[in-house]
């Protein structure tokens, strides 16, 4: 994310951001969960907050969607009267679909690859989308990590291999998503996460596909008893910030902002990796089932996985996307 202010600089001289700034003395930062130590996005405003206050500047978190639904929150950011929001990554993908090919199952490794090919790399693929979004007003300040890689949850069975899952309805995020569900050969049912608990009592849906410290944070496992970690993707938020406010800062409070969000990355970057070598163990202890795959079972969802990589991302990005890994990968 080295390069996101210099371009924001760059798109307000050509024109691009357009709407009228407003100022707020008040740096407001919006976070969708509870304020839990399991939570990464509140965890990020926090330290961003905290860098922000060091330098003066007066920074209040407001937690548990109190500002609205994402699709508020990033309204309200392009128009300048939200500073900072912490929301879905969907937020990205409704202006520019690339976004996907950085959560793509199998993509990237683990997280520590994620991140060396997001923050160490000067991609022409982030910048791609970072553009786009500067367009619509907003800023991509980071994409914060939840943890570890990707698993699935269940109240049916323990999931071993690919053939496990038959019958059993996973909740999607969207389309996208149920178009991956669908190369495992599971039904896959969109549901609003607020719906989701609502959705899995009424049998709607058996459970989802998601990293571990969703469940933990939402305690979850106690109505999902069953979970596999099949390591398919790279799960991440996005911390989005208003482009037209930051571009009407002046130059000291600019350089504020520039370190707390350089901060609040880097802490984010180390808290992830210490949940994803923590989490399973967290899952047990919250008295969580966790299974192994069968020899030749990650084969198998790995195969199947990227056979869809063409639906779940812009298909022309796919050979970019893969260079990147292979640059990035240790």
């Amino acid at each position: 994310m080295k390069h996101f202010l210099t371009a924001i600089a760059a798109a307000a001289t050509t024109g691009l951001l357009t709407a009228a700034p407003a100022w707020a003395d008040e740096i407001k930062i919006a976070v969708g969960c509870p304020p839990v130590p399991a939570c990464s996005d509140w965890v990020y405003a926090e330290d961003l907050a905290a860098s922000l206050r060091e330098d003066g500047l007066e920074a209040t978190v407001f937690t548990g969607g109190s500002l609205g639904k994402d699709p508020e929150l990033v309204d309200q950011l392009s128009q300048g009267l939200l500073q900072f929001a912490l929301t879905n990554f969907v937020m990205i993908n409704e202006v520019d679909k690339s976004i996907l090919g950085f959560l793509a199952p199998y993509m990237f490794d683990d997280m520590d690859h994620f991140f060396r090919a997001t923050q160490d790399t000067e991609s022409e693929l982030m910048a791609g989308i970072e553009e786009s979004m500067e367009a619509q007003g907003i800023a991509i300040a980071g994409l914060p990590g939840l943890g570890g890689t990707m698993g699935i949850f269940n109240d049916e069975r323990p999931i071993t291999k690919v053939s496990d899952l038959e019958g059993i309805r996973l909740r999607a995020i969207d389309a996208t998503q149920n178009e991956l569900f669908q190369s495992w050969g599971v039904q896959g049912v969109v549901v609003d996460m607020p719906e989701f608990s609502g959705a899995l009592q009424q049998g709607i849906v058996d459970g989802y596909f998601n990293p571990p410290v969703v469940a933990l944070i939402f305690r979850h496992t106690e109505m999902m008893p069953y979970y596999t970690d099949i390591g398919a993707g790279t799960p991440f938020r996005a911390a989005l910030m208003s482009a037209d406010w930051y571009a009407d800062l002046d130059d000291a409070t600019k350089a504020s902002v520039d370190k707390a969000v350089e901060t609040a990355n880097a802490k984010n970057r180390i808290w992830t990796l210490e949940a994803a070598a923590n989490e399973i163990e967290g899952l047990k202890k919250a008295g969580a089932t966790v299974s192994q795959l069968e020899d030749g079972a990650l084969e198998d969802f790995k195969a199947r996985s990227v056979e869809a990589w063409n639906v779940l991302m812009p298909p022309e990005d796919i050979e970019a996307f893969q260079a990147l890994a292979a640059e990035t990968r240790e």
